[in-house]
């Protein structure tokens, strides 16, 4: 790697962790969000049942990759380099936009029950969005049922 591109990640990094601080996310506020997000959608009616079945009894290590997932969208940190969206493809027949919507709700929520500033609260809506967007676009869409709009 060049010290140019190092120069621009390190540069990057301090600029996502100065405006997290900004709107007062932390570390502790991702962990916290995390475990009382993934605490409502272990209890929802809808989704409940999809997760365990996809988690079963590996709910620890499931909450630590949601964590460091979280952290890296917020503070450009790299400590996820997973990737989602085969999990996610492997339970195509078992969910719907509708879970999406679920999923999207109860993260709102939980982000009301947590009292972050109006700021943190849209930043993280607006990544959960578009996480379920791309998500939905990929395990949902297909040009052949698509009617074009005009």
């Amino acid at each position: 790697m060049s010290a140019n591109y190092q120069l621009r990640v390190t540069e990057a990094r301090q600029a996502a962790r100065t405006e997290a601080d900004a709107m007062g996310i932390t570390a502790e506020m991702i962990s916290e969000l995390v475990d009382t997000f993934y605490g409502h959608v272990r209890s929802d009616d809808m989704l409940g049942q999809v997760f365990e079945k996809a988690i079963g009894d590996r709910w620890e290590p499931h909450l630590e990759t949601m964590k460091r997932f979280w952290s890296a969208i917020v503070f450009h940190d790299g400590g996820y380099g997973g990737r989602p969206m085969p999990a996610h493809m492997k339970l195509k027949a078992e969910i719907s936009p509708a879970h999406f919507e679920r999923w999207l709700g109860l993260f709102a929520q939980t982000l009301d029950e947590l009292g972050l500033g109006e700021a943190a609260k849209a930043a993280f809506l607006d990544r959960a969005n578009r996480i379920a967007g791309s998500f939905q676009a990929h395990l949902f869409y297909d040009p052949y049922t698509t009617v074009p709009q005009g």
